[in-house]
């Protein structure tokens, strides 16, 4: 059976992540972490596209003269007449695996802390699964070459096609600042909401599946360790979100199905769809449960690296007011600023 594949283009309705400005800000401590084996990723996507219109067989007196003809009802008619349908193109996607990836963690004086530089590989070489299919309801009708009856049985399902998550990655978008409430010594309670990307590309029925870049927000909550040097992560992290309502795509029109027959079975009817897409809605869940182990790195506030933070860091974000990149973007939220004026006054010598 020929897919009905709608190209798709989705958008995550997420919660922007709230930028906290505070000019007391200081850098304590820095951590380059690293995601272990023992990180999971459950992700689900399931996208609906109501579809209306008709069917009807691929019969033509001229160019396909032996093609399947569709009569309405159990009896009488002749010719090829249309078939009205209702129907939903639903695909379903799922990702299982440990993911691979890195990023950094910032304690900052006032129970501060922010995340950079997040990016996972959510696959880490474990393919996901696509897998698409089409809900249809019809009136009763008979087909001719082959011979057949369609009763109306209310809704059936179709299954089009198959496929796999070939990648599936997701990269911090923008500054992520939260908190880092310390429980004991060592210990802090961390809750930062970070804003990524989800990038993710496949296959389906021996076609594309691309959905394209998808903006989303995975809040982080867990518990951080300090010794020394050293951390560790502990932390569950998830984003679920409705997805659309999209745009209308452009009419279906005389899109070939074969369809097996109903009465008797074990044939195929040759039909042609054409029919009006509306409105798709889904639903969208991540869940991260991420273990992870870090080393504190130098203080960035030292731009210069010469062991000091002093008049020669002030002067170099001074004199980058406003940039969107390079080293005095200390926050790596894509901006020369405040809180990066605010990270080298609250580490001064």
């Amino acid at each position: 059976m020929n897919p009905i594949l709608p190209t798709l283009t989705l958008s995550f309705a997420a919660p922007v992540a709230t930028a906290l400005v505070a000019a007391s800000v200081a850098h304590a401590q820095t951590f380059d972490f690293t995601l272990l084996p023992a990180s999971t990723v459950q992700q689900t996507l399931t996208l609906n596209t109501p579809l209306a219109g008709t069917l009807i067989g691929n019969y033509d007196a001229t160019t396909n003269p032996t093609g399947t003809r569709t009569l309405p009802g159990l009896f009488g008619g002749s010719g090829n007449q249309p078939i009205p349908y209702t129907s939903t193109i639903r695909i379903t996607q799922s990702i299982s695996s440990n993911p691979a990836g890195s990023f950094s963690l910032a304690l900052l004086d006032n129970n501060v802390c922010s995340i950079t530089g997040f990016t996972s590989d959510l696959l880490n070489e474990v393919p996901g699964t696509v897998n698409l299919d089409q809900l249809l309801t019809y009136s009763t009708f008979r087909t001719v070459n082959p011979s057949s009856l369609f009763p109306s049985v209310g809704q059936i399902t179709i299954p089009v096609g198959s496929g796999s998550v070939t990648e599936a990655t997701a990269v911090q978008s923008a500054a992520a600042i939260g908190t880092a409430v310390q429980a004991s010594a060592g210990t802090y309670s961390v809750n930062v909401a970070v804003p990524v990307t989800i990038t993710i590309s496949g296959s389906v029925a021996g076609q594309s599946a691309d959905p394209g870049p998808l903006p989303a927000v995975i809040a982080f909550s867990g518990t951080l360790t300090v010794s020394g040097s050293s951390a560790s992560l502990s932390t569950t992290a998830t984003d679920n979100a409705p997805v659309g309502p999209l745009p209308a795509l452009p009419p279906l029109e005389n899109q070939a199905v074969a369809l097996p027959t109903v009465i008797p079975t074990g044939g195929t009817a040759n039909l042609l769809f054409s029919g009006t897409f509306g409105e798709s809605n889904g639903t969208s869940s991540l869940n991260l449960s991420l273990s992870a182990a870090g080393t504190e790195q130098n203080n960035p506030a030292d731009i210069n690296n010469d062991g000091r933070v002093d008049g020669a860091d002030l002067a170099i974000v001074l004199s980058a007011w406003l940039e969107t990149s390079g080293p005095a973007d200390l926050n790596n939220d894509g901006l020369v600023d405040g809180f990066d004026l605010s990270i080298v006054l609250g580490s001064w010598d």
